[in-house]
């Protein structure tokens, strides 16, 4: 990594960054830099030779995963496409498609939120013919 790319950086941003004896954590309120931390710590990492595949990057938003895969890729162009970085949905998924034939299971597998299952139940209702008045889509999920 360039290390003018470090001079972008305030010192306590710089100081995270360059911190690596021990695990961090970064706390700091609303705009204060907390995900440019995450990011060039990744770029930082991989300068000093970790390698990208064994780099773990999670978030709870899609919308930050994005913006956090594309801040990376600005940094350390392709690399970036070897960091296991998502959403901790995406990544989990991930894992279990990889796995998933160790604990009998197809990778083709579909994952649903509560409002895809009710829409399901209410459809196999439907399609037995049971009114879905008579019976509550989430009370027969379970």
């Amino acid at each position: 990594m360039n290390v003018n790319i470090l001079k972008e950086l305030n010192d306590q941003q710089r100081e995270a960054v360059e911190f690596n004896t021990a695990p961090n954590m970064i706390v700091a309120g609303a705009g204060s830099g907390k995900t440019r931390v995450l990011t060039y710590k990744i770029a930082y990492l991989i300068d000093q030779g970790l390698e990208p595949s064994s780099i773990l990057a999670l978030t709870f938003t899609n919308k930050a995963a994005k913006e956090m895969k594309d801040r990376i890729i600005e940094l350390v162009g392709k690399k970036a496409n070897e960091i296991w970085m998502g959403t901790f949905h995406s990544i989990f998924a991930r894992i279990l498609r990889i796995e998933a034939s160790k604990i009998g299971y197809e990778s083709n597998f579909s994952i649903y939120d509560r409002e895809d299952s009710v829409s399901l139940v209410n459809s196999c209702l439907q399609s037995l013919n049971i009114s879905i008045d008579s019976l509550n889509a989430s009370s027969i999920q379970h």
